[in-house]
């Protein structure tokens, strides 16, 4: 009898293990979520936004070549004073050595060139007028040929906007966001028109204050804020080559608003960097201060070299 309930209390006990078994085979798997780890791949910013970004850069980085071209051609017609003077002179005088060869190798072939010193010096400068007006002509030309390369990709820049614009509704961007990136458009479209580097400059640089309102639907490595402070630095070293320290003002009041934006959503790997930015901030608000151009534009480059920093130290 001892020996049948033993028995039948193994079969139980057996009998149990298998339904236990049974269920936990039967039961579904927890698995991750496949949502839950697409949602980050999900919410990156669209292509057409990418490519948005990625025209007004390219546009940027044209007229800044161009600007920059241009100012280093008026400093070189912008000479000190005597130094065009010695130039010719030294001109002059290996004019009048090749004069001398000239008249040997003239002789010999029966023709004789005679000039005077002083004929042969003016003859010189005539020559390297011409030389430069060649140039100037030729740069101008060039110049023509960009900006009207340069229309064809503002108006492309408003067909990607067209593009992107639906999807900016959509993700619920901000009217007023839309309508100030619009305006900032139209500006640069009728500032193309101009020919004038620095006033595109100006133009093609006020889309990237409002560009960040639409990365902000996305998730980003980087806080679009840091767009914001590229834009304002920029603005305040172009006002700066102008003397425009009226404008500069609000200007900076701006980039140190966005600044204290920015810092609490910066990571800690970075806080090197901006301790770095936050000297060189005030020195640059100092410099706006004392209406002291080196520095600004010193200080500026400095600001934005950190900036670009702080992105590839968030990238990894």
């Amino acid at each position: 009898m001892i020996r049948k309930r033993n028995l039948y209390k193994s079969i139980a006990f057996l009998l149990i293990f298998i339904v236990i078994t049974c269920l936990a085979s039967c039961s579904p798997q927890l698995k991750p979520s496949p949502g839950a780890s697409q949602k980050e791949d999900e919410n990156k910013p669209p292509k057409e936004l990418e490519e948005l970004r990625k025209s007004i850069e390219e546009i940027e980085k044209t007229l800044m070549s161009m600007y920059e071209d241009k100012k280093k051609a008026q400093q070189g017609i912008v000479s000190p004073s005597g130094g065009g003077n010695q130039q010719g002179q030294s001109e002059g005088q290996g004019g009048e050595q090749s004069g001398q060869q000239g008249g040997q190798q003239g002789s010999q072939s029966q023709i004789t060139i005679e000039m005077e010193p002083k004929e042969l010096t003016e003859f010189t400068k005539q020559q390297q007028l011409a030389k430069q007006q060649e140039e100037l002509a030729k740069k101008q030309k060039e110049t023509l040929e960009k900006f009207e390369d340069l229309k064809k990709r503002v108006t492309d820049l408003h067909g990607k906007w067209n593009s992107y614009e639906p999807k900016a509704v959509k993700d619920l961007a901000q009217t007023k966001s839309i309508e100030e990136f619009e305006k900032s458009l139209d500006d640069l479209t009728s500032a193309i028109q101009s020919k004038d580097e620095y006033k595109n400059l100006l133009a093609v640089n006020s889309l990237y204050k409002t560009l960040p309102d639409f990365y902000e639907l996305y998730t980003t490595k980087e806080p679009p804020d840091l767009d914001r402070l590229r834009y304002s630095v920029k603005k305040i070293k172009l006002l700066a080559e102008k003397d425009d320290y009226n404008s500069m003002k609000p200007t900076m009041e701006y980039l140190i608003n966005v600044w204290s934006v920015a810092k609490p959503k910066l990571k800690k790997d970075v806080n090197d960097l901006m301790n770095n930015f936050e000297f060189a901030l005030n020195d640059l608000k100092s410099a706006v201060e004392n209406k002291n151009k080196i520095i600004i534009d010193a200080k500026s480059e400095v600001l934005t070299k950190i900036i670009d920093e702080i992105v590839e130290k968030l990238k990894d």
